[in-house]
């Protein structure tokens, strides 16, 4: 962490007069209640943490700050002023400015069409291609990263997607800036390189709101921290007065917090399930792996090393170039050629991007589950919905979705609920194979319990699992065996007795050679 002294003496003086407050902020959606009459305030270079599990209503009163939804008791304050309910204009206006979890860039244009995009400076019907130029370039100076202006965003890395995220956020000149989950896709380097630019907007008297389900980097550098649960405001204290582990205990309980310590006891893997044999695709170079029934195989490397490739073309969502898949069902060997035909055969592909290729975010969380699972909701091609919402309803208690409201559009669910969503609507097929990329980022503790719960219950029934993690901690959690992928090829296998941080992170880094497949 830099050691700057204005940024110090910020975060011990931070908590003077708010420049914004929530006051008694309810927010209901149908029957729940998502914001149960919260009230929070953050100072003038207060970098202010907001923490609590998928669900507990963090993003969903931060888009009531930022005007995107109006609540239904409560108010809005800055310098004093309330503001318009469920304004953006009033909330921009007001110096808001909210990077949200999900990025909102346009792929196709620029990075300075992203930056301005909304305040576009415009003369005669024509874009001031000059003037929007300098306001995207001041923004990225301002926040120290360089990047060409003229390269469209979908070229970008994901890293790099977020920073010009961020530049959009302070082209606006703002007074607030709220970050939801800004480094849930980050490298380590990359997160320190954020936090540091944070401590400095900070130091310069921005008013920070910072969620994160990352303690750690809530101690490192916020100055008061709120911990929400089921929709209530559980506490708010200073920093310098609570201990990480008393804020997990604070979110999620101390039951929960136990089993989140528990790792998976070794059970007896079956007899082969899934076969890779020789798999090229871009990024992969000829990979052999196998999966067993009731074992969980793991794919750990750096981010870039071909582990996504591999798990998307072994089970047919991009053209492999060479290389044969097959599963073995009921003693049955049968070949995979395509996405239909591992589907068919008995696969389950839990995909990275879960909002753009897991879930249709406009259907209800009901006609997501039902998607994969019609032939068995219907009748003569002609779909039972009263069947569909029996059978979606215990999906999804049994993923635990919290709301239980299959009748919500998914897209209005936290990141959590939303993977949990992806999960129910494969739980369904009861698959023999299921791959799981980057299963819990960007989703709390208590939500990530669940999901490893999940995952262990699955192979402990029977079902072979292949998981993607960057998350090493996860990845030792889960796995009976870890394969790390270092450019497209498996660089060692470590077994669960032989597997730490240093022997993944050395064979992922090239530092040392284990033995392989």
């Amino acid at each position: 962490m830099s050691e700057n002294p204005t940024t110090e003496t910020t975060r011990q003086d931070a908590g003077g007069r708010a420049i914004i407050e929530a006051r008694n902020v309810v927010k209901r959606f149908g029957g729940a209640t998502a914001v149960d009459d919260v009230s929070i305030e953050v100072a003038p270079g207060e970098i202010y943490g907001l923490v609590g599990e998928n669900g507990a209503g963090k993003s969903t009163l931060m888009r009531v700050l930022a005007g995107i939804l109006t609540p239904d008791h409560g108010s809005v304050v800055v310098d004093g002023r309330e503001l318009e309910a469920g304004s953006t204009r009033a909330a921009l206006e007001a110096g808001i400015s909210l990077v949200h979890q999900e990025l909102s860039l346009v792929p196709e244009l620029t990075v300075a069409e992203n930056i301005v995009l909304g305040t576009t400076p415009v003369q005669a019907g024509f874009i001031k291609k000059r003037e929007m130029k300098k306001i995207a370039s001041d923004a990225l100076e301002e926040i120290r990263v360089q990047v060409d202006l003229d390269e469209p965003i979908v070229r970008l890395s994901v890293a790099l997607r977020q920073f010009v995220e961020i530049a959009r956020a302070i082209a606006r000149k703002p007074r607030v800036l709220i970050l939801d989950e800004p480094t849930a896709t980050l490298t380590p380097a990359e997160t320190d390189y954020l936090l540091d630019m944070l401590e400095r907007l900070a130091g310069q008297g921005l008013a920070i709101i910072y969620i994160s389900h990352r303690i750690p980097e809530i101690f490192r550098i916020c100055n008061r921290v709120s911990v929400l649960r089921d929709g209530h405001l559980v506490d708010t204290v200073s920093i310098s007065d609570i201990k990480p582990n008393e804020i997990v205990d604070k979110m999620v309980g101390r039951e929960l917090k136990q089993e989140l310590e528990t790792s998976r006891t070794k059970v007896a893997a079956g007899d082969v399930v899934l076969q890779a044999r020789g798999i090229k695709a871009p990024g992969v170079n000829g990979i052999d792996l196998d999966v067993r029934a009731g074992e969980i195989v793991g794919l750990g490397g750096l981010v870039g090393a071909g582990r996504t490739e591999l798990v998307r073309a072994i089970v047919g969502a991009d053209i492999k170039s060479a290389g044969t898949v097959t599963i073995n069902t009921d003693g049955t060997m049968r070949r995979v050629n395509s996405y239909r035909s591992a589907i068919s055969h008995g696969f389950a592909y839990v995909p990275e991007e879960r909002r753009t290729d897991g879930l249709a975010l406009t259907m209800t969380v009901s006609d997501n589950i039902a998607l994969p699972n019609r032939s068995q909701l219907s009748r003569y091609s002609v779909l039972m919905r009263g069947k569909i919402g029996t059978f979606a309803k215990e999906l999804a208690d049994a993923v635990g979705l919290r709301p239980p409201e299959i009748q919500r559009e998914a897209g209005d669910f936290s990141g959590g609920n939303q993977q949990k969503v992806v999960l129910a609507k494969w739980l369904g097929r009861k698959p023999d194979v299921i791959i799981l990329d980057e299963p819990t980022r960007g989703v709390d503790v208590g939500a990530k319990v669940e999901i490893h719960r999940l995952v262990r219950d699955l192979a402990e029934g029977g079902t072979a699992v292949l998981v993607v993690s960057s998350d090493l901690p996860e990845l030792l959690d889960l796995a009976d065996v870890i394969h790390v992928v270092r450019d497209g090829r498996i660089a060692g296998t470590l077994s669960r007795d032989e597997a730490d941080e240093k022997s993944v992170m050395s064979l992922a880094s090239g530092e040392s050679q284990v033995r392989g497949l």
